[in-house]
């Protein structure tokens, strides 16, 4: 287990921070411009666009890397690194990072079926969701969670929190990393494709301040951050929230509210405590 970095001292402020977004959004868009230009000009590709889509969601996490070399020197990387690999934490937050994106979900999912909704089908819980288990491992090797964390947490949330008080350096990078997928909202074989832009930037501001709660509770942990990461994206499959699975937007529109709620209620619980801890 690697020392915890207090607030803004780590690698990520060695790193002149518009450099490394522009190598981040340059590097994911160049990669996804094919895609674009291929769905505009109806033509077809030769390697599959899940390809392209996979090596651009690795921008954030190389030039992460690369960057922290160049500008901080071998001790750093290897720290950054190392916050990958601390894994032992209160099992509180395992539970967080994996099982609270599935109870946010179906609680918005019951209260789609109250107001109306179609239940959806979950059942039987045989072969198919151990195939969501199997789904899961592959979300954090090439879903996002692993070419994208080592960046947006490992590097912009430290370089945001020497610069704003919280929560507003969450919700400027929830901006940042919103605008970061917008091409993918123009790609077919993209999972953003079928989701509404709006809706879309209306979960990621939320869920961006949640990701800073279990990075700092979990002692600066990137494992989590990724856990956390992979369990939104897989189970967003697995349970049906999307508008194409669903049927409906609603679903989706009470999963962004309770992520707002739940995210609004970490926010006041901190600045409780903290005028608490003053003298």
């Amino acid at each position: 287990m690697q020392p915890a970095h207090s607030r803004g001292t780590s690698s990520g402020n060695c790193i002149p921070l518009p450099l490394y977004l522009l190598a981040t959004f340059g590097g994911a868009w160049l990669i996804w411009l094919p895609l674009l230009i291929v769905e505009y000009l109806r033509l077809s590709l030769t390697v599959p666009s899940v390809v392209f889509i996979t090596l651009g969601s690795f921008a954030p996490s190389v030039a992460a890397l690369f960057l922290t070399w160049r500008y901080a020197g071998g001790t750093e990387l290897r720290q950054l690194l190392g916050r990958a690999l601390v894994w032992c934490v209160s099992p509180i937050w395992y539970l967080l990072a994996i099982v609270g994106p599935a109870m946010v979900i179906l609680l918005a999912m019951g209260g789609h079926i109250v107001l109306g909704g179609t239940v959806p089908d979950y059942v039987p819980f045989g072969a198919r969701w151990l195939i969501v288990a199997v789904n899961f491992v592959l979300v954090f090797l090439i879903g996002g969670p692993l070419g994208e964390e080592f960046g947006w947490r490992g590097v912009v949330l430290p370089a945001l929190e020497a610069r704003f008080s919280p929560p507003w350096d969450s919700l400027i990078l929830g901006i940042i990393w919103t605008v970061w997928h917008l091409p993918l909202f123009f790609i077919s074989a993209s999972a953003q494709h079928s989701l509404s832009f709006w809706l879309f930037a209306l979960l990621t501001m939320p869920l961006s301040i949640l990701i800073t709660w279990v990075y700092h509770g979990s002692t600066e942990s990137l494992l989590l951050v990724m856990l956390f990461h992979a369990a939104v994206n897989t189970w967003s499959g697995a349970l049906k929230i999307s508008p194409e699975s669903a049927g409906s937007t609603r679903p989706l529109v009470l999963v962004v509210l309770l992520t707002w709620v739940v995210a609004l209620l970490v926010v006041g619980r901190k600045r409780f405590a903290s005028k608490r801890a003053l003298p």
